[in-house]
């Protein structure tokens, strides 16, 4: 099937509203996406893999209160002229991933209603077109970036894609949990969604990850939808109810997915990037070996 030109993909949605509470006081006045997994802010990370998923519009969907996380992707012509001087490498690195200032938008989510009510926040800018939509807390590390696989699907589907990863059994109460009808080359036809459910009411252990290829009819159903868990906006909810016309595919993606939004998870990160890189792989080999033997 041929893709028509309205229905490529190439806006995304980064939700960045959220006050970092589990890192706090570090996020007291740094926001949480800035914070370094080795040497780079948590939210490059997610803006290379738009980027290498043919993306070109970038939404950030930020709070009243949040630090500027755009500047980070804008020249800074002092700082780039000091360093092109004194190490070509570091300058690379540092203008790599400069955005065009008119493919930047900023939205103010004006208070913390849920995942839902942040992406309907970006409805004027999606020109009722598919989009995508990345958490940067969930940190995907793969050969091909996690939002093509899903674009990949989504090519074929035309529905609604969800990435998905298996899970423990106890931590299901931690994650959306998807039931499924049937499914095929790790695709799945999703029957429900269930936002943290209790563990022994877990339909399966495949949990929805931050990582979205959206219709654009989504923002009707998230006008719409009542406050679910938490008293949120749930994006789950609004997905529910698309079950029975556009459907909702999940895909088990291919990749390492570690969740920086807690403490424990933003190390984990660390260190498996860390001995992934060929800068900093012996020495933290040698560390653990050292804390190993405590």
């Amino acid at each position: 099937m041929t893709m028509n030109h309205n229905n490529e993909v190439k806006t995304i949605v980064f939700p960045v509203a959220g006050i970092g509470s589990r890192f706090l006081p570090a996020t007291k006045s740094v926001a949480k996406e800035l914070l370094p997994v080795l040497n780079r802010p948590l939210i490059e990370y997610a803006v290379e893999e738009a980027i290498n998923s043919g993306i070109e519009k970038f939404i950030f969907i930020t709070s009243p209160s949040k630090q500027n996380i755009t500047g980070h992707f804008k020249i800074n012509t002092e700082l780039q002229e000091l360093i092109r001087i004194k190490d070509k490498i570091l300058f690379s690195s540092i203008t790599k991933y400069l955005l065009p200032e008119d493919k930047v938008i900023e939205v103010t989510q004006s208070e913390p209603r849920g995942l839902g009510h942040a992406i309907w926040c970006a409805r004027q800018h999606i020109d009722n077109k598919p989009f995508a939509v990345i958490l940067p807390d969930d940190l995907v590390v793969s050969k091909e970036p996690c939002i093509k696989q899903l674009l990949n699907i989504f090519n074929k589907k035309h529905n609604n894609i969800i990435a998905l990863k298996e899970v423990n059994k106890s931590d299901t109460s931690k994650y959306g949990i998807i039931e499924y009808l049937e499914y095929e080359n790790n695709t799945f036809n999703i029957s429900n969604m269930i936002e943290k459910p209790e563990i022994n009411k877990a339909p399966s252990n495949l949990a929805i990850i931050g990582r979205y290829i959206l219709l654009p009819q989504i923002i009707d159903e998230l006008s719409t939808v009542k406050a679910g868990h938490g008293g949120e906006i749930q994006l789950t909810d609004a997905l529910k109810n698309t079950l029975n016309n556009s459907g909702v595919i999940g895909y088990k993606f291919e990749g390492n997915r570690y969740d920086c939004g807690n403490v424990v998870g933003s190390l984990e990160a660390q260190i498996a990037l860390a001995l992934e890189n060929k800068n900093y792989k012996n020495d933290i080999a040698k560390l653990i070996s050292k804390y190993n033997k405590l």
